[in-house]
């Protein structure tokens, strides 16, 4: 998800940003496993396909907090398509 000012983003600004979302998007990961643990313990779990960072989110988290993650994700693939196009190293 492209923003404003991107292009006049720095590698540094770009690792940066980068690292902070990905922090976010482990925060929504380690939620939806505690969940999910939790509703396997009850025998209700569900299986959810993690692929690396870019994950199924599961019906554990909210709505909301899926959109959000969603949307992290998308920001990092623009992050890291601009780093590329700027020949930074991460």
């Amino acid at each position: 998800m492209a923003q404003a000012g991107d292009e006049s983003l720095d590698c540094a600004a770009i690792s940066q940003q980068l690292a902070e979302n990905d922090k976010a998007i482990e925060a929504f990961v380690k939620k939806d496993k505690q969940v999910e643990n939790g509703n396997v313990a009850k025998g209700v779990g569900s299986a959810v396909p993690y692929v690396g960072i870019l994950i199924a989110m599961s019906a554990d988290l909210s709505n909301v907090e899926q959109v959000r993650a969603r949307s992290l994700i998308d920001r990092n693939e623009e992050l890291n398509y601009l780093a590329k196009k700027k020949g930074c190293t991460k």
